[in-house]
């Protein structure tokens, strides 16, 4: 390390930089100065004896207050007792930037910060998550540990729901939180906004279980994306009441019912039909996009539910009716047979076993657009198919979605005859695939990630695999799998 004399050369060569970039007078060539670089320089090459300068800074403009702070964070403990109070006496006085000065702060003497209640702050809160999420080991397992059995319950609601924490904890799965997660979601003694906020975490990579559904039940709406999750369990209805509480979140119902049918289980559409009834006949309760006015008639088809049927008739001649929601509609009516056809004769939108089986060798399974998920469920909405009901288990099944055998009977009765295959979809995979559903789908040809293709195929997806990773044997097997599904099914016929 450096004495004084190395010190103050480099700070000054810090504080050029930063100068030349704050002059930087080009709105079309990027600036080529870099003061991170210049930072880390001094902080490396210089040490503690960085820290008095550092402080010295503290008293400039707000950049350079900004960068010196980020400069005190990086020195961390060894900065000492001055830097520590500098801190303190720039956080109790509020002074801007005021995140950075936690983050310092929290470097150096965690318990001060927690002392002055400054993490809990929004504009702090996620940036020392942040901090924790880069440190090395288990560093983020002691933060999330001692926040959850330490905080106020209001205050570790807001703490679990930071996107890159869950992002983390779902992805990464450290065992010791893990545990900590089920034992606060089972604790009927916890505040339940606390045990829905855990819920929505174990949702993404844990197996579906009515604790958790009943965790569920607990607050606001759910995203999308929980739904999928859990809709394929028997106990999912409990959830219905949390989807209908904002008519221009209808994706979340349609994702309900039409997974729930995919699995076999009715819905009762009596909670409903207020509901989607309002969708239907206020056009603007189904935005912010069409894929909720999509989701409307997608969950009238799959609920089955005749009285709604003659509501949703307009929404076949309104003017600025989306593709999407068009084919919905008519998807809808021709689940209700020579009733819908009745009703309209419009045609294009059914969807074929063809069609579903070529998304599926695709590896198009949970995308939006031309999904297998969506194509096989729609085959199932119009008419009894074995074929569909056992894709729509199989894929389900890759996501950690229960199997039930209840479940599996019901796909025999529909025609069936592969035991062996029915035995297999029964039976959970070792490693279900966490997170969002349709996050797994690669996309757009030409990406490469080994051990997501490695994980898709030990699912039973191959076809998901050979996006992620062009080995032939994926693609392959995928068309074995197809055979072997419609040979139990033309044996049953």
């Amino acid at each position: 390390m450096g004495g004084e004399a190395e010190a103050r050369r480099l700070f000054d060569a810090f504080r050029d930089e930063l100068w030349g970039q704050r002059h930087w007078d080009s709105d079309f060539t990027p600036a080529p100065h870099e003061p991170d670089v210049k930072l880390r320089e001094l902080v490396d090459g210089a040490g503690v004896a960085a820290v008095p300068l550092l402080l010295e800074a503290l008293h400039g403009d707000s950049d350079l207050r900004y960068w010196a702070l980020i400069g005190l964070q990086w020195v961390g403990p060894p900065a000492g007792g001055a830097a520590v109070a500098a801190l303190v006496e720039h956080i109790e006085a509020r002074r801007e930037p005021l995140w950075p000065a936690v983050v310092a702060l929290d470097a150096m003497a965690p318990e001060r910060v927690r002392a002055l209640g400054v993490h809990l702050l929004p504009a702090t809160m996620e940036h020392l998550t942040d901090r924790y999420l880069r440190l090395p080991g288990d560093a983020i397992v002691g933060h999330v540990e001692r926040f959850v059995r330490e905080e106020r319950d209001e205050d570790v609601v807001r703490f679990l729901g930071q996107r890159r924490l869950r992002d983390r904890l779902v992805h990464d799965r450290p065992p010791r939180l893990a545990r900590l997660l089920r034992d606060t979601m089972r604790d009927k003694e916890r505040n339940p906004l606390v045990r829905r906020a855990v819920a929505e975490i174990l949702a993404m990579v844990d197996p579906v279980t009515e604790d958790l559904i009943e965790a569920l039940r607990h607050g606001g709406p759910l995203a999308p994306g929980i739904v999928d999750r859990v809709a394929a369990h028997p106990a999912s209805e409990r959830l219905v009441p949390r989807l209908v509480e904002r008519p221009g979140a209808a994706e979340a119902l349609a994702a309900l019912v039409v997974r729930r049918r995919a699995a076999g289980l009715t819905t009762d559409p009596g909670p409903l039909r207020e509901f989607l009834r309002l969708c239907v006949d206020e056009p603007r309760q189904r935005w912010p996009s069409p894929r909720f006015g999509a989701a409307v008639p997608q969950a009238i088809g799959a609920l089955g539910d005749e009285t709604l049927l003659v509501h949703l008739l307009p929404m076949l001649h309104e003017e600025h009716l989306s593709v999407s929601e068009r084919n919905a509609t008519i998807a809808a009516f021709a689940a209700f047979g020579e009733r819908g056809a009745a009703l309209t004769n419009a045609e294009g939108a059914v969807r074929r076993i063809e069609d579903a089986d070529d998304a599926f060798l695709r590896g198009r399974i949970e995308t939006t657009l031309g999904g297998a998920f969506d194509a096989y469920a729609g085959v199932l909405l119009v008419e009894p198919s074995a074929h569909a009901a056992f894709q729509l288990a199989w894929i389900d099944r890759a996501y950690g979605a229960p199997v039930t055998a209840a479940r599996v009977a019901w796909i025999r009765g529909l025609g069936f005859a592969g035991e062996d295959l029915l035995a297999e979809v029964a039976r959970p995979v070792e490693r279900p695939l966490e997170g969002l559903r349709i996050g797994w789908d690669c996309g757009r040809p030409g990406k490469h990630d080994p051990a997501r293709a490695a994980r898709a195929a030990a699912a039973g997806l191959p076809s998901l695999a050979y996006g992620w990773l062009r080995h032939e044997a994926y693609a392959q097997a995928a068309r074995i799998h197809l055979d072997d599904v419609r040979a139990a099914t033309d044996a049953a016929s």
